[in-house]
């Protein structure tokens, strides 16, 4: 008898589930500073985020599920990393604040739209992309940079402000076009 196809079956929506389940790991090497195991982790997960959405449009194996699945796994690892950094000393703890709280925004800015009855959705932006990019490579730099043992405290004290702009204008821009839109903030 053939089992029943279950939308968690599909291959990406694996590859996303398995990403997750790594965030506890990039997490622990973190705390025990074990720079290159949490570099090593953090690139896998990233790879494994580019794998998963090329199947999954390549291949038409897009569901519901993974929709959900991926964001969130996403910002698991995110946050996960940028919490831990910030317990082990490498960002202040504005840094990871002003991130969060941009997201913090748009999930509010949603649940508000969805009680007005508007539409959730409005397409991720340019800036939105660029902001999340980088944030993955500052996060990837942070990280390979004590794996490798280099120091560049000055570029890092100089890339945080900056990140922290974009995310601000992102979100701003994420709104306006919501608002333009009648709806709320996408990604």
């Amino acid at each position: 008898m053939p089992l029943p196809k279950m939308p968690f079956r599909s291959l990406p929506n694996l590859i996303t589930a398995a990403r997750l389940a790594l965030v506890p790991f990039v997490v622990g090497a973190i705390l025990r500073e074990a720079w290159g195991l949490a570099f090593l982790l953090f690139a896998l997960a990233g790879l494994s985020d580019g794998i998963d959405g090329f199947l999954a449009r390549r291949y038409g194996l897009t569901s519901r599920l993974g929709a959900i699945l991926d964001p969130l796994a996403d910002k698991a690892l995110m946050l996960a990393v940028l919490v831990s950094l910030t317990l082990a000393g490498l960002v202040p703890a504005w840094f990871p604040a002003v991130l969060i709280a941009r997201d913090a925004l748009m999930v509010v800015g949603a649940g508000l739209a969805r009680l007005a009855g508007r539409p959730l959705e409005t397409p991720p932006l340019a800036i939105g992309k660029l902001n999340t990019a980088g944030q993955i490579a500052f996060l990837a730099w942070l990280l390979g940079s004590r794996a490798l043992r280099i120091a560049a405290v000055e570029a890092e004290a100089v890339a945080m402000p900056a990140l922290a702009g974009l995310s601000v204008a992102s979100a701003l821009a994420q709104g306006l076009a919501g608002w333009r839109r009648g709806g709320a903030t996408g990604g």
